[in-house]
């Protein structure tokens, strides 16, 4: 791992920049964005994402902040403690109803759009900070793990992912783990272990978004 023995600051700028404390990264994920994009036509796909990125944002009720809005995924992170695993079973869930919510209400329309759905992926460690002109960056093993296991190999539409470094962290960890399914994969980054918690009911009627 590459380090500096010392920062100057004449030469580097490191009055922006936040090195890292232990927090929450919670990333919640549209899926079947790629074929809705393929699919819809182009000013209602970006109407129909807006809207339902909205509901999801609305639904933060843990005072997550954001960090990025990329395409079909928002980023979350909260520094501190986490909380504990069934708290965030029921954010995930509280976003999951208003999206569905939104999609019912979309439903009013005759423009055909294939089926959505949201998933996440919660996660803990180390997340470092930095700023761009008026952006905030994370920065951190933490971070890229977190987005790794967005690919991973849980062949579900709807679903809260854990890993098991927020779980060894987590009050309730021993209490939870028999609601999900437990599984590792690896990575270009290393092994990384989760346990799942899929929900069922997902849309799997075409949508229909209103005019």
């Amino acid at each position: 791992m590459r380090s500096f023995v010392a920062l100057n600051p004449k030469v580097m700028n490191i009055s922006n920049i936040s090195i890292g404390e232990q927090g929450t990264i919670f990333i919640v994920d549209i899926s079947g964005y790629t074929n809705f994009v393929k699919e819809t036509e182009h000013a209602i796909g970006m109407i129909v994402v807006s809207q339902l990125l909205e509901e999801i944002v609305s639904a933060n009720r843990l005072s997550f902040q954001i960090s990025e809005v990329e395409g079909d995924a928002i980023l979350f992170y909260r520094y501190g403690e986490p909380y504990p695993v069934q708290i965030m079973l029921r954010q995930f869930e509280y976003m999951l109803k208003a999206f569905r919510r939104r999609v019912a209400e979309l439903l009013q329309c005759a423009v055909s759009l294939p089926s959505l759905s949201i998933k996440s992926v919660t996660h803990y460690g180390e997340i470092g900070q930095f700023r761009v002109g008026d952006f905030k960056k994370l920065y951190g093993k933490a971070v890229i793990e977190a987005h790794r296991l967005l690919k991973n190999e849980v062949h579900q539409d709807t679903y809260s992912l854990i890993t098991e470094q927020y779980l060894e962290n987590s009050s309730d960890r021993a209490g939870i783990l028999t609601d999900g399914f437990q599984s590792c994969e690896r990575y270009d980054i290393g092994k990384l272990c989760y346990t799942y918690f899929p929900y069922s009911g997902n849309f799997d009627q075409q949508l229909l978004v209103k005019c």
